[in-house]
């Protein structure tokens, strides 16, 4: 793992929100991966996952984010047209929105109402490293991008 995503990922696991009657935790587990298990997922999905992306899914495995942002298996795809072809979906938000990275490893978002999308990162430490820097207020952020039409 590098030392940046270690240091994310401390950060994430470390964090936690005040409840009705107790603190919970900002990260949930949904599952466990393995290394065997993301390369079979980047022969599905038809990219190899960005190194730091991949380090954080190990570290971490699949979860949510402070019950706004999903890390699931089955959100993965891999995007067939318009300006991300060749990149692949990752995530979904609360809204059903969804959050992918192209070849270079930028992270973007993809509305789920409208032809949208909106470059969010230059990688995903970053990404992490800003939504941390939010306070893990993700929709939030999102309704501050600029937006342009995605070409489906």
């Amino acid at each position: 793992m590098t030392l940046e995503i270690d240091g994310l990922a401390k950060t994430v696991l470390s964090a936690s929100r005040k409840g009705l009657l107790r603190k919970r935790s900002i990260f949930k587990l949904h599952a466990a991966t393995s290394s065997d298990e993301l390369r079979e997922l980047e022969e599905e999905i038809g990219i190899p996952l960005p190194n730091d992306f991949r380090s954080w899914l190990l570290a971490l495995g699949y979860g949510d984010i402070d019950e706004e942002l999903s890390f699931r298996r089955e959100w993965f795809a891999g995007i067939e047209s318009g300006q991300l072809k060749g990149g692949a979906r990752f995530a979904q938000d609360i809204l059903g929105n969804f959050y992918a990275f192209d070849s270079t490893g930028r992270i973007f978002y993809l509305s789920r109402s409208q032809p949208v999308f909106a470059a969010i990162s230059k990688g995903f430490s970053d990404f992490i490293d800003e939504l941390v820097r939010r306070d893990y207020k993700l929709v939030n952020w999102m309704n501050t991008l600029e937006t342009q039409r995605y070409e489906w």
